[in-house]
């Protein structure tokens, strides 16, 4: 377990305490983050879907590879 899996855990621990209902943590590593970054992008824009990653990932990471195929916007930083 990587130490953004550990913060993201307890985050959804207390986001689901928040909000008074489960929330599921989907670990889905590789390609320095893009490759969960595409799969959230592809989701139904329905709010219930939130990527919790590095900064490097929409920041860096669009001027190092050609065609991600997501164009996402951070909603707030941790």
């Amino acid at each position: 377990m990587n130490p953004l899996d550990i913060v993201g855990r307890a985050v959804a621990e207390k986001l689901a305490a928040a909000l008074k209902q489960p929330v599921v943590v989907e670990a889905r590593s590789g390609a320095g983050g893009n490759i969960a970054a595409d799969f959230v992008s592809k989701s139904a824009p329905d709010g219930y879907t939130l990527l919790f990653t590095l900064s490097s990932t929409l920041t860096v990471n669009p001027h190092l590879y050609k065609d991600l195929g997501f164009n996402l916007k951070p909603i707030t930083v941790v």
